[in-house]
């Protein structure tokens, strides 16, 4: 058995512009950061379009550049106040913003990426923001948020499982969450009518079930049925994080089978990201079938 691994030094990224929904993700992620004794990042990333379109010279570019720094300087100490012994680095980079994301997440062996994303409701106020494309594209886990959380601890974990192959890549991450933070991961899925659909999710649950036990994460298996969650699974899923006040959804982001010009396969990820309004969501893109996992736990 492998064991499960965690590094030494848990980096936080949180890419911002200053939004509120931006600024929800530095507070959720800062308070992250204080609660797990990780180091964060704040990145403001300049993007080269803009610049292109707005600017006609260095100078002025230059000036953006200052002048964005010195609002990151700001935010930091504002955050030293509340926070003191929170290690805060800030980071002005330009480019497209997804792609310096995610090249500033590679380089500086971050852990985890926190992003706010603007709207209430609806996929049309999150489709083609940069959010999304990171989510697309992240090899690390993102976690989504749209309210500020005063309490970022992962007490409870929902991870919801349907019968693909890429849904069992979350148990990993649940597994090395739940070991490092002494989390209850409850496990759900649709209870179906269908009898041989019925035997697939049976042994399915059964299979996570014993990879929590073997690796000692506390656990609880719920089967939702049509009565109370009359929904499909994304938004039953969130339904039943409310119920219980969960601290984070898990869900993979898409199919390994999908193209790269896709955004979410299916219904179940998309609903889960732009409907969830009180539970952060933990985004996770799926490795290729046969790998090992991120997290070790030797599920293929």
């Amino acid at each position: 058995m492998t064991d499960i691994k965690t590094p030494k030094d848990n980096i936080i990224l949180v890419p911002m512009d200053f939004s509120d929904s931006s600024m929800n993700a530095v507070y959720y992620g800062v308070e992250m950061a204080n609660f797990f004794d990780s180091e964060i990042t704040l990145l403001h990333v300049l993007s080269t379009g803009m610049l292109s379109n707005i600017f006609t010279n260095d100078s002025q570019i230059a000036l953006l550049r200052d002048s964005v720094r010195n609002k990151l300087e700001e935010v930091k100490a504002d955050i030293l106040v509340k926070w003191p012994n929170v290690r805060v680095n800030t980071k002005v980079e330009e480019g497209k913003p997804f792609k310096v994301i995610n090249k500033v997440a590679k380089d500086g062996k971050v852990d985890t990426i926190v992003m706010g994303t603007n709207g209430a409701n609806g996929v049309e106020q999150f489709t083609g923001s940069t959010t999304t494309r990171v989510l697309k594209s992240s090899p690390i886990p993102v976690i989504v948020v749209k309210e500020k959380r005063t309490s970022p601890k992962f007490d409870k974990i929902v991870l919801p499982i349907d019968l693909t192959k890429t849904s069992k890549q979350k148990i990993d991450w649940a597994v090395k969450l739940g070991k490092k933070y002494n989390s209850t991961i409850h496990i759900i899925m649709e209870l179906e009518s269908d009898e041989h659909i019925e035997k697939k999710v049976n042994a399915n649950l059964n299979q996570a079930e014993t990879i929590f036990t073997r690796h000692g994460v506390k656990f609880e298996s719920h089967l939702l049925d049509d009565m109370q969650y009359p929904d499909h699974l994304g938004m039953d899923a969130i339904k039943y994080a409310e119920e219980i006040n969960a601290d984070l959804i898990m869900i993979m982001t898409k199919s390994e089978s999908a193209k790269i010009t896709d955004l979410f396969v299916g219904s179940f990820a998309e609903q889960v990201v732009n409907s969830s309004q009180k539970t952060p969501v933990m985004c996770i893109n799926p490795k290729p079938t046969g790998a090992l996992t991120t997290g070790g736990s030797g599920f293929y």
